[in-house]
């Protein structure tokens, strides 16, 4: 992936984070981004690692409503 892409990609969540996020809830995410960090992409499933980024929103949106994602 070029740097105008990935750039772009990081613009856009700076930005809905902006203006979507409260911002005591933006605290309690940057404290919780070192566990995020330390993740390494070779640990992760092959499932998790093979999906879209539409499919692991639905995922996470469907762990989120029915309490099997506990964050």
């Amino acid at each position: 992936m070029e740097q105008n892409e990935i750039d772009k990609i990081l613009d856009h969540i700076n930005t809905r984070i902006t203006e979507d996020v409260p911002s005591l809830v933006k605290m309690l995410v940057r404290k919780r981004m070192g566990s995020f960090q330390s993740f390494e992409a070779k640990s992760l499933p092959d499932s998790l690692r093979n999906c879209s980024v539409e499919e692991l929103i639905s995922i996470v949106k469907h762990g989120l409503d029915t309490g099997k994602l506990k964050i």
